[in-house]
């Protein structure tokens, strides 16, 4: 895959709840 996992998941673990609610609606809308 072309993101790296290990990188993203880093990412999610210092998002908030909001933050990943607004990302979830993000990709079901592309």
């Amino acid at each position: 895959m072309a993101f790296d996992k290990d990188a993203f998941l880093t990412a999610l673990d210092s998002m908030t709840v909001l933050e990943l609610n607004d990302l979830v609606k993000a990709i079901e809308e592309k």
